[in-house]
């Protein structure tokens, strides 16, 4: 009993110095930090002193301006990165300012890291910037909205062949259904290893029928990692210097319509976001209606699919109601995500006409 309690005290003291190790910040430059430097105001009457501010920046890079007589005079933090000036009152801080920190919650511009990430991010950013101004024809003025749409229709149109191979899939499948459907009510309930074993054996054999390879329902994840370098290029472009993109004495044009698709204020980007909101729902619900019409035609309906389309329904509207979250709080996304659920319509426009057509090939082979 004795042992067990001196282990008991040995872990509760480790967790204690973990605990604390843990809640401990070492002095750093960093925008959470500065946010804690309280200045003497009429609201405050307990300001940071001098030294409470060393413990949160750590030691200034350039304190002449400061007598540490009578705590009187100004210091400053500096780097290649940022810079923080600090005025002091006997000792007590009076003002502060910053440039270059950012809370950890910001984006980041675009380059500001070496990771194989940021490079791709980088590339697809700069082809934004030449589109911007239609590769030169349009001499020294670029506009941001035009570089977002040759982006959206170009990464768009060269992911067709994966949506158009996705899309075939999802045919096969809906032919295949009633087949699948039929074999597993004819192993309802028997759960010994030679019936499943059956059971998988058939199923294969209809998969095999179709020519179904299941790794073709990933096909659609290849997509993503462009699409969410789209959303990096969307989200950080703003605040990228267009040094980076190649031209530094460039001035990029942000308006558009009403807006400026670089601002963050939510009235503004409200008819906007209600756009995202429109032809994202209208999108889905086209898809979730041809599904819903296929499944009719089926005469053996699954428990498990009717499970699995409401599931689908609250993804969508999950979906819905971030998108439209996201949009109101930035301008551009809000654009890039209508001009991608337009052309989205227009692919599901093409495929829907080609459909009939398709599944009239596939009953012909199969």
């Amino acid at each position: 009993m004795k042992t067990n309690k001196i282990i008991g005290i040995i872990l509760v003291a480790f967790l204690f110095l973990g605990l604390t190790g843990c809640g401990a910040k070492e002095a750093e430059v960093t925008f959470e930090n500065y946010e804690k430097v309280v200045i003497l105001s009429d609201e405050s009457d307990d300001p940071t002193t001098y030294a409470g501010t060393i413990v949160l920046l750590g030691g200034a890079t350039d304190t002449t301006n400061f007598n540490d007589q009578n705590g009187d005079g100004y210091v400053v933090w500096e780097s290649e990165d940022y810079y923080v000036k600090v005025t002091y009152d006997d000792f007590n801080a009076t003002a502060k300012e910053q440039t270059g920190l950012r809370s950890a919650s910001e984006p980041v511009p675009i380059g500001s890291n070496g990771s194989w990430t940021d490079w791709v991010v980088k590339q697809v950013a700069i082809f934004t910037f030449h589109a911007s101004n239609l590769f030169g024809l349009l001499g020294g003025t670029y506009y941001y909205w035009i570089g977002l749409l040759i982006m959206t229709l170009v990464i768009r149109t060269l992911g067709w062949p994966i949506y158009a191979k996705s899309n075939d899939m999802t045919i096969k499948m809906q032919m295949a259904q009633p087949e699948l459907t039929k074999v597993q009510e004819k192993y309802r309930g028997k759960s010994d290893q030679a019936s499943q074993q059956r059971m998988q054996m058939e199923t294969m054999e209809i998969y095999r029928k179709y020519k179904i390879n299941l790794l073709g329902c990933f096909m659609p994840l290849l997509q993503m990692p462009i699409f969410l370098a789209m959303y990096s290029v969307v989200r950080r472009f703003p605040i990228t210097p267009t040094s980076v993109f190649g031209d530094g004495s460039v001035v990029m044009n942000y308006d558009f319509l009403w807006t400026d698709l670089g601002n963050t204020n939510m009235l503004e980007n409200l008819p906007l976001a209600l756009v995202v909101v429109g032809t994202m729902f209208l999108s889905q619900w086209l898809m979730q209606k041809r599904t819903r019409d296929n499944q009719k035609k089926n005469r053996y309906v699954d428990a498990k699919a009717q499970q699995s389309q409401k599931m689908m329904k609250f993804m969508m509207y999950f979906m819905i109601l971030m998108m439209g979250y996201i949009s109101i709080g930035n301008a551009g996304i809000a654009f890039y995500w209508m001009l991608g659920n337009s052309y989205q319509l227009f692919q599901s426009y093409i495929s829907h006409r080609k459909a009939d057509q398709r599944q009239e090939q596939l009953r012909k082979q199969f």
